[in-house]
């Protein structure tokens, strides 16, 4: 793969500030995402100094607020003609209480579903115009552990638990991105591939809220010796970005390295299309141009 230009969502620190720094290393144009400006641009400046790349830029939004995420979405357009890959990075855990943004929605849906949905439409216009764009979306293994989901209640408002919300983010943001690679035809995108993958379990600061409580901050203590490198975590999706291996593969679930099956009682076309219409009703406001959706 020759140099591509390559956005990274929530790369100021942790998975996502190794993946923009690996992907830098090889020479790639890289955008580093962030929502804090002093944190995203300290994080700019530590992967030009540690790389030499004079081929980084960073933008902020906060992707929890769809209007952001548009607007964010408006400023890479107005720099970028081509996007060559996308890395949906960008998550977040959140506590044992339901939150909302100032838009409504529950947090951890509105960062880890909604705003990879919106924004992989929003981008598709600079992806298309790339000779082969891609789309690499940050999952986790954690969407097994919500169990059986309960499609009428997508955001949570009854029986919400932080483990519930993140692990059916999880499981939602493949669907999502299982069905953009169905949808690729009709969206006019047959040059984009999209694909999905977990990272592992590293230290990083995604579980800075989840975390608060002695019995969470226990847990995680105890798992702490047994995580991933931050290198060896961002593996996958500097893989999945790069790698001539997977030019072809859409559609797919990957972990270190390798392509994986998701559990197969998880699976559900009919599933797919509830979330997918339900994304599409929350960002329809920002989707007028994207009638397929």
């Amino acid at each position: 793969m020759s140099n591509k230009i390559i956005l990274v969502t929530g790369a100021s620190g942790g998975i996502g500030k190794e993946t923009a720094l690996a992907l830098a290393r090889l020479g790639h144009h890289v955008i580093v995402h962030g929502r804090d400006a002093e944190k995203t641009q300290a994080a700019q400046g530590e992967i030009r100094k540690a790389t030499g790349s004079a081929s980084l830029d960073m933008l902020t939004a906060d992707l929890s607020l769809m209007s952001e995420v548009k607007h964010f979405s408006d400023e890479l357009k107005a720099r970028y003609d081509v996007i060559d890959v996308l890395i949906n990075n960008a998550g977040a855990q959140f506590g044992t209480k339901r939150e909302v943004t100032a838009e409504g929605h529950e947090k951890t849906m509105a960062i880890n579903l909604f705003a990879p949905f919106l924004l992989t439409h929003l981008m598709l216009d600079p992806l298309r115009a790339s000779t082969a764009g891609r789309v690499v979306t940050v999952s986790s293994e954690s969407y097994k552990m919500g169990g059986k989901p309960d499609l009428s209640d997508i955001e949570l408002r009854d029986n919400y638990s932080m483990g519930r919300a993140y692990g059916f983010s999880k499981l939602y943001v493949i669907w999502i991105m299982r069905r953009f690679a169905e949808e690729a035809r009709a969206l006019g995108a047959s040059n984009v591939t999209f694909n999905s993958l977990e990272p592992g379990s590293a230290a990083t600061d995604l579980g800075r809220v989840s975390t608060q409580s002695p019995m969470t901050r226990l847990m995680y203590f105890l798992w702490k010796p047994m995580m991933w490198s931050l290198q060896k975590a961002a593996a996958t999706s500097v893989y999945l970005a790069t790698s001539e291996e997977v030019a072809s593969v859409t559609g797919g679930f990957f972990g270190n390295c390798q392509e994986k099956a998701v559990r197969p009682a998880l699976l559900s076309p009919e599933g797919e299309q509830v979330v997918w219409n339900y994304c599409a009703e929350v960002c329809a406001d920002y989707l007028k141009d994207y009638p397929a959706a």
